[in-house]
């Protein structure tokens, strides 16, 4: 455990001080629901965020993530959020850490959880998915343990359901990961029947715990739903992957393939077939990048050290005082990182994604006043208190408004004067790179307000068409 404890605490200590957990605008509206939950006492089911949207349908899938990001938020600020998610990344390494241990050792476990770590680090962030990874990985390791025994797994772990489909999408995944399992399960079966009615139970159970939420089937459903969309190639984490651009994926995946191949590592066709389903769903769209690492480094590690010679045991044993010494050590700077982090002030650096100065320089008289905005900026708004025209709940606007809102965005100047017209824009906030940008320069009555590295603001002199503000307190 010595290895995992240790890159787990590594990893803890960097994520603390890493300003890149907060370069995703989706931050900002997750911790805006959360508030508002909270302030309420109700989940929302429409919008009550943007002003093109008022009122539109909303699946609030993530509530749960949402409110403990925002009750960490209250007591312990940005620092605190950077605690939670580095303790989450850490509790990954831990799980990953120990299940590799079982059968690789110790230098072979390290390079392991290197692999998946180069994979899984552009997706660090603060945000829901990275709370569900050690649920992921948690209960992949649980199902394939359950096959191994030829038993399914006890009911009560149905119940991780109630937590993970209050928190984030991903548990349609894991819903689906226990038909693998269980037919292999079964098939392994001396008394088939009775390995069938256990499983059957199981599947049940979790089926049901995915219901208890506060959106019933439109929860269950809401995933298929954002997967089916097609203007999902327009955003970033949506896009297919290609090896020429991803390479903190591509690169593990070619090393990874090519210890298979070059070890001619076997999976049973069940698993086989399951690891290319992965692999499939990692090249369709980049966010599935973190599932393939996850659960098919837990798929491959026993396999592969089946085909390698096990390298001697460590020198110093579990049992002995320096290995005892060492691990002990480990929580004690996990309390000395938190300390240091809760003493020294943290706020979020601009980024690509969040233009935290910009916003700020915002004039008083623009805050309700209709605004044009980045695709990525409006999660950052919301927090703010500014209703945006569009922000990262591609799901809730639709294929039709985000195809609209890119044409207008991407230099279509009959999109952008309908979308002036329709809604009485007063400012935009977009990226410097911009092709509205430059056209904006160049347009008579409009105005720079403000300009930086990673946002441009400009104003227009029409006659103002005032917004309500957003009410955080319901």
């Amino acid at each position: 455990m010595l290895v995992p404890a240790a890159v787990a605490t590594v990893v803890f200590a960097v994520l603390c001080f890493q300003q890149q957990l907060f370069f995703d605008g989706d931050t900002g509206w997750h911790l805006a629901n959360g508030r508002l939950i909270l302030a309420t006492g109700r989940v929302p089911v429409t919008d009550p965020f943007s002003f093109t949207r008022p009122g539109a349908p909303w699946v609030t899938h993530e509530w749960l993530a949402e409110v403990a990001m925002q009750l960490v938020f209250q007591a312990g600020g940005w620092a605190g959020l950077a605690i939670m998610f580095g303790a989450a990344a850490a509790s990954l390494c831990l799980i990953l850490g120990r299940a590799f241990s079982r059968w690789l050792p110790p230098v072979r476990v390290l390079i392991a959880l290197l692999l998946v770590a180069i994979v899984l680090a552009p997706f660090a962030l603060a945000r829901p998915h990275l709370l569900a990874w050690p649920i992921l990985a948690a209960w992949t390791l649980m199902l394939m343990r359950a096959s191994d025994t030829g038993r399914a797994p006890p009911l009560a772990a149905a119940a991780i359901m109630l937590v993970w489909a209050n928190s984030h999408g991903s548990f349609l995944l894991g819903l689906l990961l226990i038909a693998p399992f269980a037919l292999e399960s079964v098939f392994a079966a001396p008394r088939r029947g009775a390995a069938l009615a256990g499983w059957a139970a199981f599947s049940s159970a979790a089926a049901l715990a995915t219901l208890v939420t506060p959106n019933g089937i439109d929860g269950v459903l809401f995933p298929l739903q954002v997967s089916g969309m097609s203007t999902l190639g327009l955003i970033t984490e949506w896009r297919p992957t290609s090896l020429k651009r991803d390479i903190t994926f591509a690169i593990p995946f070619a090393t990874t393939v090519g210890v298979l191949l070059w070890n001619r590592v076997r999976l049973s066709p069940i698993r086989l077939l399951l690891l290319v389903v992965l692999v499939w769903m990692a090249f369709a769209h980049v966010r599935h990048q973190a599932m393939l690492a996850i659960i098919g480094s837990l798929l491959l590690a026993r396999p592969l050290s089946e085909r390698l010679a096990r390298t001697p045991a460590p020198a110093v044993a579990a049992g002995r005082l320096p290995y005892r010494a060492l691990l002990a050590g480990v929580p004690v700077v996990m309390v000395v990182v938190v300390a240091i982090r809760l003493a020294v002030p943290m706020q979020p650096a601009d980024s690509i994604n969040n233009p935290v100065r910009a916003i700020a320089a915002v004039p008083p008289d623009l805050h309700r006043a209709p605004v044009f905005n980045d695709y990525n900026f409006g999660g950052s708004l919301i927090l703010a208190g500014v209703r945006p025209f569009i922000d990262g709940r591609a799901d809730m606007y639709g294929d039709a408004f985000v195809r609209d809102f890119d044409a207008a965005a991407n230099g279509d100047d009959a999109a952008f004067a309908a979308a002036v017209r329709r809604w009485g824009i007063r400012w935009t906030i977009l990226m410097p790179r911009s092709p509205l940008v430059a056209r904006l320069d160049a347009t008579p009555g409009w105005r720079r307000v403000h300009a930086d590295r990673w946002a441009v603001i400009h104003a227009t002199d029409a006659p103002p068409a005032p917004l309500k503000a957003i009410d955080h307190d319901g």
